[in-house]
């Protein structure tokens, strides 16, 4: 399998209004450390046993590196939609391709709900006195959020990219929320936001 490191930053995300209507483009960096309002996809993979794909970021990533997040995080860029930032990313990252419409897949994306998120780097301090950290970033984006059941051939058939992922973990919902309770810092910022969100959803569905 050939493994490609993927670049955006030089990419243009789509900027939006309080009412998410595009109204300009901008590249991340500049997204992130002016705190500009944004589009965002999170997705939740789960195997057929409810058991969640915990990411761990590659280690060479420039920002929240070797850090535990959803299964894949898209930002949206100004050409695209919600949903098609998703599929582009879930191919980037494990290799699966998934239909969009195809209502007789196992491993089609379920959107679970739209929220806004607003986080910064002051809130996470990882560990380490405040000082050491640049605290201007700030992620201030509306996050659809994505559900995704993958059965056996789909679980068989994941490629991680190793220049995005460092490795994944199926783990139960229990188990990620006490791993999430017990250490947050080794999270990424905003990420018990976006969990309870899904929480909130699966369970709903019993």
């Amino acid at each position: 399998m050939f493994y490609e490191s993927f670049n955006n930053e030089n990419q243009q995300l789509a900027i939006v209004s309080e009412q998410d209507n595009i109204i300009g483009s901008a590249v991340p960096e500049k997204i992130y450390y002016q705190g500009l309002l944004h589009r965002f996809a999170s997705i939740f993979i789960l195997d057929t046993q409810s058991r969640l794909l915990l990411q761990k970021r590659a280690f060479n990533k420039n920002k929240h590196a070797g850090l535990f997040s959803e299964s894949i995080s898209a930002q949206v860029a100004y050409d695209e939609k919600y949903i098609d930032a998703a599929r582009r990313r879930i191919n980037d990252e494990l290799g699966l391709i998934l239909e969009e419409h195809d209502a007789s897949s196992s491993s089609r994306l379920t959107q679970v709900c739209k929220m806004s998120i607003d986080v910064k780097d002051e809130d996470y301090n990882y560990g380490f006195p405040g000082s050491i950290l640049s605290n201007s970033w700030r992620k201030n984006a509306f996050v659809t959020i994505y559900e995704c059941i993958l059965d056996h051939d789909g679980i068989d058939r994941l490629s991680i990219n190793p220049y995005e992922i460092s490795n994944v973990y199926f783990l139960s919902l229990d188990k990620v929320v006490e791993f999430f309770n017990s250490s947050p810092s080794l999270f990424v910022p905003g990420f018990g936001f976006t969990l309870r969100a899904y929480l909130n959803y699966y369970y709903s569905k019993k």
